[in-house]
């Protein structure tokens, strides 16, 4: 699994220590859960017929539901400190270690500009523990894939 954000946090029992240990970096993909965790999508009639994630189960009726709730926790956090769910969801993955490099995907400039922007976000230990206690491991409805 090389995906750790806010909803696939199951790396840091095993794989980060592991790779703190041997003095690896770690690049994880999709750390905006495949754009999830932006907020823009709150039901599946917010894709395309022919997204791919209508097809993950993350996405699917009950569990995007339940999902959601971490976006909204997400969305409040955000608002704390003049960001964007985006930047905060990139922030909080900056926050857990120099030795993590997020590389979100993007097509559009402003996205960009955006997602670099979660770089200039500080956040508090209690922001921090805020958020752990909205996105604990396993919280995530659904499995990845």
């Amino acid at each position: 699994m090389t995906e750790p954000s806010l909803w696939a946090r199951e790396v840091e029992a095993d794989v980060l220590p592991t790779l703190r240990e041997l003095g690896i970096s770690f690049v994880p993909y999709s750390p905006l859960g495949r754009g999830f965790l932006a907020g823009a999508i709150r039901s599946l009639d917010g894709l395309a017929s022919d997204d791919y994630r209508r097809r993950q189960p993350r996405f699917q009726p009950g569990n995007i539901e339940r999902n959601l709730a971490i976006v909204d926790s997400l969305s409040r956090v955000a608002a704390q400190v003049e960001a964007t769910p985006a930047q905060l969801a990139l922030a909080w993955l900056l926050h857990q270690g120099e030795d993590i490099v997020p590389i979100p995907g993007t097509k559009h400039r402003e996205r960009l500009e955006e997602n670099t922007a979660a770089a200039e976000v500080s956040l508090t230990a209690a922001q921090l523990a805020e958020l752990d206690r909205a996105a604990p491991v396993g919280a995530a409805a659904g499995a990845r894939y």
